[in-house]
């Protein structure tokens, strides 16, 4: 009996062992589906904050398509929607005289239709300048001498007519020229060159910025 007794005491210990054991077990299962659980439903909330914004991109695809709808079937604007961003593509000849950073009044009319369809956004809106690779002629050269300074000259032009025609915040909008350097097609035909001579709005989500410092009013 006493050998038995002994045996039992000994069976109980293993198996009050193995369920510590089991129990720890079962607590680093447990933390291991919390923190799995955690980490799905961030995955959760990205995935719905990427659907949300994909949702507002068609709707203000939407939108801009439903404002320059003659303006696309002309093949002189092109709407693409791309890495979480919009941009609208014009083709110079709508918007300025050749050689020019004067907006045409046929150019007006469609920048019209595009601000008001994204004045009221919060979205950062940047306006490129790009031109094909000819060069510029004798008589434009004093006033720009490459295609560096006329496609920066009509982004600056295209931001100012947004802010000052239909006051957009200036703090949306960005300027930049890329000369023939971001070519949508070879350089080889006129159509192509046709295509690369023109500018884009680019609809960028906007972030978080730190406040600008108050300027001082001497020193």
């Amino acid at each position: 009996l006493k050998e038995k007794q002994t045996e039992l005491a000994a069976w109980e210990v293993r198996a009050k062992t193995e369920l510590a054991a089991c129990e720890s077990t079962r607590g680093d299962l447990d933390a291991n589906l919390a923190m799995a659980n955690q980490e799905l439903a961030v995955f959760r909330q990205a995935a719905e904050a990427r659907q949300r914004k994909l949702d507002e991109l068609q709707k203000q695809e939407e939108n801009l398509r439903t404002r320059l709808s003659q303006e696309l079937t002309d093949k002189n604007v092109e709407i693409e929607q791309l890495r979480g961003q919009l941009s609208v593509r014009m083709l110079d000849k709508i918007v300025f005289r050749s050689g020019s950073a004067d907006i045409l009044p046929q150019g007006m009319v469609v920048l019209d239709k595009l601000a008001e369809a994204i004045k009221g956004g919060t979205d950062t809106i940047r306006v490129e300048g790009h031109s094909d690779d000819t060069p510029i002629s004798a008589k434009l050269i004093a006033k720009y001498p490459s295609n560096w300074e006329l496609s920066a000259a009509r982004a600056s032009r295209v931001a100012r007519y947004f802010e000052n025609e239909h006051g957009i915040d200036p703090r949306r909008l960005e300027s930049l020229g890329f000369s023939r350097h971001r070519p949508v097609a070879p350089n080889d035909t006129t159509e192509n060159r046709q295509r690369n001579r023109r500018v884009e709005i680019v609809l960028k989500p906007a972030v978080e910025t730190e406040a600008a410092p108050a300027a001082t009013e001497g020193k």
